[in-house]
């Protein structure tokens, strides 16, 4: 027999989740842009430099290499994203947002409905909402062996160092505070009450 909070818990996840994409779709639409653009511009606009790559963009999104790359092409032809060669290995490729893209991606992510709905709610209850969100997400995460794609504040690798600077134990370098607020690719999740 299904558990019944289980149950009433997915049918909210799935209506939420329904209603973020329906918004999503028509925030789009006004700048001429599918769901999947837009999401290339969030996430790009949220990531840090070790994971600003076309094949960083495929796996956050889990879309194909033929979908991503048609993405990105869309993207720079309408003067949203620049790619430009990695200075070490010219095989790689960086994108960054343009200011447009940039203006793009803050006026329609995150939904209107749902920036005015968490605004509305106390900071005890989005501190809460929050900490169970990301312990479902770490928990589905492990139990599929997603990349975590992490907000980089939140990794094993992160050591704090000052209060404007800590070091990435991974890459060994050291970045300024702000850097651990962006998304990474290399992200490893916490263990729960770490």
């Amino acid at each position: 027999m299904k558990n019944t909070n289980t149950s009433n818990i997915c049918d909210l996840l799935e209506r939420l989740s329904t209603l973020f994409r329906n918004e999503v779709r028509q925030a789009g639409l006004s700048h001429g842009l599918h769901p999947v653009h837009l999401e290339v511009l969030f996430y790009l606009n949220r990531c840090n430099k070790f994971s600003d790559t076309p094949a960083a963009v495929r796996d956050f999104l889990g879309t194909t290499k033929g979908t991503t790359s048609q993405s990105i092409t869309l993207l720079e032809n309408k003067g949203y994203v620049i790619k430009t060669k990695d200075s070490h290995d010219k095989r790689v490729f960086h994108l960054s947002l343009t200011e447009s893209g940039k203006a793009i991606a803050e006026q329609t992510m995150p939904p209107t409905s749902l920036r005015s709905a968490l605004e509305r709610c106390t900071d005890n209850e989005n501190n809460s909402l929050k900490l169970q969100l990301e312990n479902l997400l770490a928990d589905m995460q492990i139990e599929t062996s997603s990349t975590a794609f992490g907000l980089c504040q939140t990794c094993i690798y992160h050591l704090p160092k000052s209060q404007t600077l800590f070091l990435c134990q991974l890459t060994q370098q050291t970045l300024p505070k702000k850097f651990g607020e962006l998304i990474c690719r290399e992200h490893q999740i916490k263990a729960v009450n770490e």
